[in-house]
């Protein structure tokens, strides 16, 4: 699992305001809780939280945030949850909870497609059900993804939580009868039908022209 170090700064103002002047500055508006501590307004920047969150971890990264403005103080987090705006996709608020390393947690981990399958060769469709599982485990054994071998799924048959290989020292959560992919058979469309005029079926008799009116006498 791989873990990185982040800086934070304690924030002394909260609200929209300010939220928008740190944003403005390059920095991310978050808070930190967990751990029986009350929640901590703070702020990261924009740069460093994109990179934390841009490793092979993923949101599953381990950061060891140290903690500016206070008693320097670093705690061990994990980010709960990130907020961004709809149009860019920039980071505009990020959750961070603290957690111990020897105590477990239950996180989602991604599911990982492997093998070529047969299913789709014979004309199938692959279908996701569930593109990601939960897990129990300490922090420092979640895995960052988990394999599903698909080489053997033929057409109207489907993987369930159970066919994952979920390494020692890690529970899974999810039941193990949910479903995660599937195999449809492909679609058939109906023809259209052709035109009547094409199947020989003669054609509507022209309307006959008006009669000319009779000349005046």
């Amino acid at each position: 699992m791989e873990r990185v170090g982040l800086k934070a700064k304690l924030r002394d103002r909260v609200g929209k305001g300010a939220a928008r002047t740190l944003r403005r500055n390059g920095l991310v508006p978050g808070v930190l809780y967990g751990r029986g501590r009350d929640p901590m307004p703070l702020s990261v920047e924009a740069r460093a939280l994109h990179a934390a969150l841009h490793t092979h971890a993923g949101q599953n990264v381990l950061i060891d945030l140290g903690l500016e403005g206070g008693d320097g103080e670093t705690a061990t987090v994990m980010v709960r949850e990130v907020q961004r705006d709809i149009f860019r996709h920039h980071a505009t608020h990020v959750d961070f909870h603290a957690i111990s390393l020897t105590e477990t947690i239950e996180t989602h981990v991604p599911i990982v497609l492997i093998g070529t399958c047969r299913g789709v060769s014979e004309g199938g469709i692959l279908e996701y059900r569930l593109r990601e599982v939960v897990v129990e485990c300490l922090p420092t054994q979640i895995p960052e993804q988990l394999e599903l071998d698909v080489t053997d799924l033929v057409i109207g048959r489907a993987l369930h939580a159970s066919d994952l290989v979920v390494p020692e020292g890690v529970t899974l959560v999810t039941q193990v009868e949910d479903v995660l992919v599937t195999v449809s058979a492909p679609r058939v469309h109906e023809e259209a039908a052709a035109p009547e005029a094409a199947q020989g079926v003669p054609a509507e008799a022209a309307p006959a022209e008006a009669e000319e009116a009779p000349e005046a006498g």
